[in-house]
């Protein structure tokens, strides 16, 4: 992994980072309130020689109390000094206790003693203090070897007795806080790191690599939870960026049609709730605009949407036609002024698979494709049940969602599996809840001046057939012109 590739890691995951650094954060705010205030006073000595006059006595004097002043240090946690000290001040405590208390050490290189006390209270670590290094000063000039007169030979000077601090040197918060926001971001990017290599969803085109060679047709910034016309983004946001990328899908998906042939699509999905039904109702509407005549079949008969979607008539559709109750034109129905017919699913049956295998079916496709350009079929999502599986053979081709949020690669393998094991023709994939920079989006709303309608003044139409725009979007598909085919080029489906 090189330096940019780790960026983008840590730009898609910062909130791992983010949330595991104000952890660190908020342990060492918190184990810094936690912790008693705590006041540490010192004191310096400096020991001498007291014999010798001549730079050699001197000198060899030096050496020895360098050598004994590390003793002298040692010395001051032992009872030989601390029970003296708990004698004077009164103190309700045992030498071990008080030894936990006093710390001492020397100045590399001199004969200086460093003492501290730490207390809860500054006065009385100050008072500590002086009472330690007093008796250390008396307890060395006791141990320490006598002259022929019987004085001490080295000797202890206070030169720097301990005075009250003004701040407790524990805890020390300002660098419990740093140290803690450190390792936070520290944990938080191998955190990141971890949760990027054992994440397994389908969120890009390089993710979708890692399990299949089909290519990825688009990205789709559909909110989770989305069903078919609860969010037609075409036609209520027919500017905004979402509408962009639907019509980006719908020129990806016109150059997968065969040659002479109508676009007949399954959209399908490995599992429920992924935004297959968002994407069908969607790109149905965009392929409409472009003038061709496209049928929208909701061939998902446990749990239909297209007739909530559109706001259609769904007590006869597709099951109404397959069980013989009614004709194809009998039910299928007009939306909009763009040319889409809906045919919604109908009554619910109790053996989906078993009627959607049926020979009537593969009849409802082929009528259908004989009267439109393109049929978009809406189908179940193909893990759960087979009823897409059943589908996709009677199709020119099928299209897979995977809602980048949550689908696992294993997922899409199975998927994948279960279409080439049916023999179908798998067009590509569709990743939805794909998030969007608001910088990807041109802006064209931004760009239309205010005091311009948002709508451009209707003029005549001339014949759908002759259309400019019907003509490029059926040459790009190479479907023969209405005539050609010896149909009706407007099918008469009703409301």
């Amino acid at each position: 992994m090189d330096l940019h590739e780790l960026l983008q890691l840590l730009r898609r995951r910062w909130r791992w980072t983010a949330a595991v650094a104000f952890a660190g954060l908020l342990v060492a705010g918190v184990g810094s309130l936690a912790t008693p205030s705590s006041y540490q006073a010192g004191s310096s000595i400096f020991f001498s020689l007291r014999f010798g006059d001549s730079a050699d006595d001197l000198a060899q004097g030096s050496a020895y109390a360098q050598n004994q002043v590390a003793s002298y240090a040692m010395l001051a946690g032992t009872p030989a000094v601390l029970d003296p000290v708990i004698v004077k001040l009164g103190l309700e405590t045992t030498p071990q206790a008080l030894a936990g208390q006093v710390s001492a050490e020397v100045e590399s290189g001199t004969v200086v003693l460093q003492v501290r006390v730490s207390d809860a209270s500054p006065a009385r670590a100050a008072e500590l203090t002086n009472a330690v290094t007093e008796q250390l000063v008396a307890t060395v000039a006791e141990l320490a070897p006598q002259t022929a007169d019987g004085q001490p030979t080295v000797e202890g000077v206070t030169v720097s007795p301990a005075v009250a601090p003004t701040s407790p040197s524990e805890p020390r918060t300002t660098l419990n806080l740093a140290i803690g926001l450190l390792a936070g971001l520290v944990l938080g990017m191998g955190a990141a790191v971890v949760r990027d290599l054992t994440d397994t969803r389908v969120r890009t085109a390089e993710d979708l690599a890692q399990v299949t060679d089909l290519p990825l047709l688009a990205g789709l910034d559909t909110p989770p939870g989305a069903d078919a016309g609860r969010d037609l983004v075409v036609v209520n946001a027919p500017r905004s960026p979402s509408a962009e990328a639907f019509r980006s899908l719908r020129t990806a998906v016109q150059f997968t049609a065969r040659p002479g042939q109508p676009l007949t699509l399954l959209v399908t999905s490995s599992h429920a709730a992924e935004g297959k039904s968002t994407v069908a109702a969607n790109l149905a509407e965009t392929l409409a605009e472009t003038g061709l005549r496209v049928a929208l079949v909701d061939a998902d008969l446990r749990r239909p949407s297209v007739a909530d979607a559109f706001g259609l008539e769904g007590a006869a559709g597709l099951t109404t036609v397959l069980i013989g109750q009614a004709g194809l034109d009998d039910v299928l129905q007009d939306w909009g002024s763009s040319g889409l017919h809906v045919l919604t699913s109908g009554p619910l049956p109790p053996n989906p698979s078993e009627l959607l295998s049926a020979p009537a079916m593969a009849d409802v496709l082929a009528q259908l494709g004989a009267s439109h350009d393109v049929v978009l079929v809406d189908g179940a999502p193909l893990l759960p049940v087979t009823d897409s599986a059943v589908l996709a053979r009677l199709v020119s081709g099928t299209m897979l969602i995977a809602d980048a949020s949550r689908t696992r690669r294993p997922a899409v393998l199975r998927s994948l599996g279960l279409l080439e094991r049916v023999g179908a023709r798998v067009v590509g994939v569709v990743l939805t809840h794909v998030r969007q920079r608001a910088a990807d989006g041109y802006g064209y709303e931004a760009a239309q001046h205010p005091e311009q309608p948002t709508q451009p003044k209707q003029l005549k139409r001339p014949k759908r057939s002759e259309r400019p725009e019907v003509v490029a979007a059926r040459s790009l598909l190479a479907v023969p012109p209405p005539k050609a085919r010896g149909g009706n080029p407007e099918p008469s489906g009703r409301r």
